[in-house]
Formats: structure tokens, C-alpha cells, sequence
């Protein structure tokens, strides 16, 4: 089974992520500066998300690939 999200499900995540980032109590400068980059360089149809997307991905499909049962089972009698 093949795992897979779309850039724009992606983005919505790293929108949460930076949303909580944001309401840490931090300095106002750092605040902005987290807001810029994330809607300057974090955009859905830009390399950097892209890439983001790319690694989720591929980590949520090994996850699930190691979550499988193997077919090949050692019988319990046999230790």
C-alpha cells in the first residue's frame, strides 16, 4: 500500500507546526522573522516545500513498509 500526501496536505501541516512555533512566547523580532520565512520560502509550489513533501513521504512510507506484518512467520516451536 502506497502512502503518499499532496504538497498542499503538506503545507497545511508545516502551517500548524509554525502556527504553535509562533505562539511560544518569543521575541517579536523572531516571531516575524519565523512568519517570513515561512510564507517567503515555504510556499506550496516552491523547492523547499517541495523537498519537504518529498522527505515526508518517503519517512510516513517506511514507517508504514516496517509497520507491515511479514508473511514469513517463525513458528513458535521452533526457537
Amino acid at each position: 500500500m502506497k502512502v503518499e500526501f499532496t504538497v498542499e496536505e503538506i503545507h497545511s501541516m508545516f502551517q500548524s507546526v509554525v502556527d504553535q512555533i509562533v505562539a511560544i512566547d518569543l521575541d517579536k523580532k523572531d516571531r516575524a522573522a519565523i512568519r517570513r520565512w515561512a510564507s517567503d520560502e515555504m510556499t506550496p509550489g516552491d523547492v523547499p516545500m517541495r523537498r519537504l513533501s518529498d522527505k515526508i513521504n518517503e519517512q510516513v512510507q517506511h514507517a508504514h513498509d516496517r509497520s507491515e506484518v511479514s508473511p514469513i512467520k517463525k513458528p513458535d516451536w521452533a526457537e
